[in-house]
């Protein structure tokens, strides 16, 4: 005799950056799994891979999960997470004024998502020259080399988010010209040059949570702003 089979409940939600409706399901116990394995590996691509599974076993929608920008992703998994666990967690966060620790309850409800504006990806670097850059996608960071340094890592996503480079006579494509050409343009940059581009990742759509606590050792309010889905399980 066959045993009985559980219905799911299903839920609708916007992708910010395409501003499509999909629908999903919370994510189940054999889903839960394998996040749970990712999370204690510490292995950055292991949960990345981790996250792309249980978002592509959950929504019913056709969606290619390597073209969604990072904030869809992180989107994405804020909701089903709030769906399969429960609205809220606890984190740590410290003090801003004597950095004790403060246990915090976030409810995910209250997240703020991502809200994808007319943001200018066109960034002038001369008179003549500049960039045309996208947001940083998911199959561009699985690509990432885990091992590299912070910076290595930062530069490479620049990188990879350029679509193409223009100067008076022509438009030149990225994917033409090539990741190795696409760096050493990037390298030629001079310092006020590289801080214009890195000010569209700065300013490019995240979840936020505004967070609001009196510190538990020495009082003080601490108003603060959590950016980005690191912040939401440390």
């Amino acid at each position: 005799m066959a045993l009985p089979t559980l219905n799911a409940a299903k839920y609708r939600t916007v992708i910010p950056s395409l501003n499509r409706e999909v629908e999903y399901r919370p994510y189940l116990v054999k889903e839960e799994k394998i996040l749970m394995i990712a999370m204690e590996s510490k292995d950055q691509g292991q949960i990345l891979r981790a996250l792309k599974d249980v978002i592509k076993a959950c929504v019913f929608d056709d969606i290619d999960v390597n073209k969604l920008a990072m904030f869809d992703l992180e989107a994405l998994f804020l909701k089903l997470r709030g769906k399969s666990v429960g609205e809220t967690t606890e984190i740590k966060i410290k003090c801003s004024q004597c950095e004790a620790e403060n246990h915090q309850e976030i409810n995910f409800e209250e997240i703020n998502m991502p809200v994808v504006t007319n943001q200018n990806n066109v960034i002038a670097l001369t008179d003549d020259v500049g960039v045309t850059l996208k947001y940083p996608s998911v199959g561009g960071l699985e690509q990432q080399d885990q091992k590299a340094s912070n910076v290595d890592q930062a530069m490479n996503m620049i990188v990879d988010c350029i679509e193409s480079i223009y100067d008076a006579n022509s438009v030149y494509s990225a994917r033409d010209e090539g990741p190795k050409a696409v760096k050493d343009f990037v390298d030629s940059l001079n310092s006020a040059q590289f801080k214009k581009l890195t000010a569209y990742f700065e300013e490019m759509p995240a979840v936020t949570y505004d967070m609001n606590f009196n510190c538990i050792k020495c009082g003080e309010t601490n108003e603060m702003e959590l950016r980005g889905f690191d912040n939401f399980f440390g």
